[in-house]
């Protein structure tokens, strides 16, 4: 009989988990600016649809060569974020290694406005989320943390928290690798692309920012760069230096790191 009790226990939690733990969405969004739907992934947390809330939403990025799958691939445990924090959460695909920026290049590569316009355009029409910049943050690794910056500094009125784990904030002196010069032109103004110098574009727009690097990324200078320019512009910010590589092992933690940050913010 004892035994029994502890199976009905036992079929009951696996039950009840089922029944209400996050869901995994894979869906495709049109873009317009492309005339193509990208595939693009979502996660909902355990409550959604079970009350008429409306939820916060963090977009996130993939690094070069990713996808929208990566960060559900690499990290198992990122649902579970959704249901602790209790938001959702939207991985777009930003093509192998465009770069998440409109291309002068090649007009078929309009990634910055597919990510910072349309997609949440069709998330907040398709779904019940807040629809305001204080209940949409963004963030990426890698690559994706150049496009999160350059989604936020493109636009401002759509987000109004923004995260970076490893970004390539500054690509000047690796233009000539990883498609770069496809998307950007070798002639580029590489300057002028740096996020260090368009940080004057969110100066007076309230931004809430983190942002961070392994001490043994590639990136930890660059990095480094931006921070201290932020502190000579007085823009509030939190930035993390702790031991890490370019991997996910570090952007594992550090996305854990940055959806607390963000569930503070997220209104």
């Amino acid at each position: 009989m004892k035994y029994k009790k502890i199976m009905i226990i036992l079929f009951i939690g696996l039950f009840s988990n089922l029944l209400f733990s996050y869901e995994t969405q894979e869906i495709k969004i049109y873009s317009k600016a492309m005339d193509k739907s990208p595939n693009d992934t979502v996660i909902l947390p355990k409550t959604y649809g079970k009350t008429n809330k409306k939820y916060p939403v963090v977009y996130m990025l993939h690094g070069w060569t990713g996808d929208n799958k990566n960060f559900t691939y690499y990290d198992r445990e990122i649902g579970k974020l959704a249901d602790l924090y209790d938001l959702i959460l939207v991985m777009a695909d930003g093509n192998f290694n465009k770069w998440y920026f409109d291309s002068t290049v090649n007009p078929k590569y309009q990634y910055g406005t597919y990510v910072g316009k349309e997609i949440p355009e069709y998330i907040d029409k398709n779904y019940k989320t807040i629809k305001n910049r204080s209940a949409r943050a963004i963030t990426g690794y890698s690559m994706g943390g150049f496009g999160a910056f350059n989604a936020v500094m493109s636009y401002p009125e759509t987000f109004g928290i923004v995260g970076s784990m490893s970004g390539a904030v500054d690509i000047e002196k690796y233009h000539t690798k990883w498609n770069i010069e496809k998307i950007f032109g070798k002639e580029a103004d590489w300057e002028a692309i740096a996020v260090k110098n368009n940080l004057y574009k969110i100066l007076d727009k309230k931004v809430n920012i983190i942002f961070g690097c392994g001490t043994g990324d590639d990136f930890i200078g660059i990095n480094r760069e931006l921070h201290e320019k932020m502190i000579m512009l007085d823009i509030p910010h939190t930035y993390i230096e702790r031991p890490g590589k370019h991997d996910w092992d570090y952007w594992r933690t550090e996305l854990e790191f940055q959806l607390l940050y963000f569930s503070k913010y997220l209104s």
